[in-house]
């Protein structure tokens, strides 16, 4: 039974989610900013449309609105330590995909490539924004999907025994689903 009050951000009653990255070009580099998030969404199906949200503080929103496009890259538990450390560094003043060794995946429709460990990526053009509080829901549709045949089975769905999602708990803790008992 729930018991009390507690006030809004004091627990991560909203979590855990799956975590994923977004990549943007940053041209005046040249490099590509990787910022993990979990507020991310589908929105659409017809047209094919995906959210992320991003504090305007983010040096991935003001990226995003100079290009209108990015990629979102969805990796395995295994990845945790990276995502993690690509959640520390600020883009603002470290190359992370030469800091963090990051490979990355050649784009095929648009021109921001995605993390070629993900075993599914998204691209996406910019096409809409809007601001909620301190977040910026960023609207895009979406170019190009990249998944890993054995990742989905034959009706698309995640093959969570084969893939370890990677879910954010929240106060910088991992997670996955156990895959159910055989």
């Amino acid at each position: 039974m729930l018991q009390g009050s507690a006030a809004p951000g004091s627990c991560y009653f909203y979590y855990p989610r799956l975590v994923c990255v977004v990549g943007v070009r940053d041209e005046a580099v040249p490099t590509v900013n990787l910022a993990p998030i979990t507020w991310a969404t589908p929105l659409s199906t017809d047209p094919p449309l995906f959210g992320i949200c991003l504090s305007p503080q983010n040096h991935s929103h003001a990226l995003v609105l100079r290009t209108g496009e990015f990629s979102v890259s969805y990796l395995s538990h295994e990845h945790a330590e990276l995502v993690a450390a690509m959640g520390r560094l600020s883009g603002r003043s470290v190359d992370k995909v030469r800091t963090l060794g990051v490979r990355l995946a050649e784009p095929s429709a648009l021109r921001t490539p995605w993390l070629a460990d993900a075993y599914v990526a998204v691209e996406c053009s910019l096409v809409d924004r809007h601001h909620f509080g301190d977040q910026t829901l960023l609207v895009g549709e979406v170019q190009g999907v990249h998944a890993a045949a054995e990742a989905f089975d034959e009706d698309g769905v995640l093959r969570v025994r084969e893939v370890a999602a990677l879910l954010y708990l929240g106060s910088n803790r991992y997670a996955t689903l156990a895959p159910p008992a055989r």
